[in-house]
């Protein structure tokens, strides 16, 4: 069953194609949330279209029918705690890198994948599995993640060439 949401034609993107934030109602149980999200005319533009109502006109009494693609639910724009963020990326760069699933269903999927040649390794695949996962359904924090690592590293750059040892 696909769902149906409901948006206001000022909310829509000027670039169709692109990936956007902005709010949508679901029509069945009227809950109003902001989105990241594809939208369309033709729902063959999307990989998983689900119905989109656009309205437009002076009441927004004028329909038209859409299609989006939810990619995140629940976005809150400029809501990334950057500071909390800052601090996860101190940390863990202190500590090990090493994430562990302990689960046998995924290692043997992941070792199929390496052995078919899709893959160098179980944990290259891990990573690149991962980090796509998280850039599609997590935009915003992969986008803010890039610029809280990049700061960190210019910090730590600077606090080095600047400090440097007596």
């Amino acid at each position: 069953m696909t769902r149906e949401y409901l948006t206001s034609e000022e909310h829509l993107p000027d670039d169709l194609g692109a990936v956007v934030t902005f709010q949508v109602t679901d029509r069945e149980t009227k809950e109003i949330f902001t989105t990241r999200a594809r939208v369309s005319e033709d729902p063959a533009d999307l990989t998983d279209p689900d119905r989109l109502t656009v309205v437009r006109g002076p009441h927004e009494n004028v329909e038209e029918e859409w299609f989006i693609e939810i990619l995140e639910t629940g976005v809150e724009p400029g809501r990334i705690d950057r500071a909390a963020l800052r601090e996860c990326v101190e940390r863990t760069g202190a500590g090990s890198n090493v994430v562990n699933t302990r689960a046998d269903d995924v290692l043997a999927m992941l070792t199929y994948l390496v052995e078919r040649g899709r893959y160098e390794s179980v944990s290259d695949a891990a990573r690149a599995m991962l980090r796509d996962h998280l850039r599609e359904s997590h935009g915003a924090l992969f986008d803010a993640y890039i610029e809280v690592r990049s700061a960190v590293e210019r910090d730590d750059l600077a606090a080095e060439l600047l400090g440097g040892p007596e």
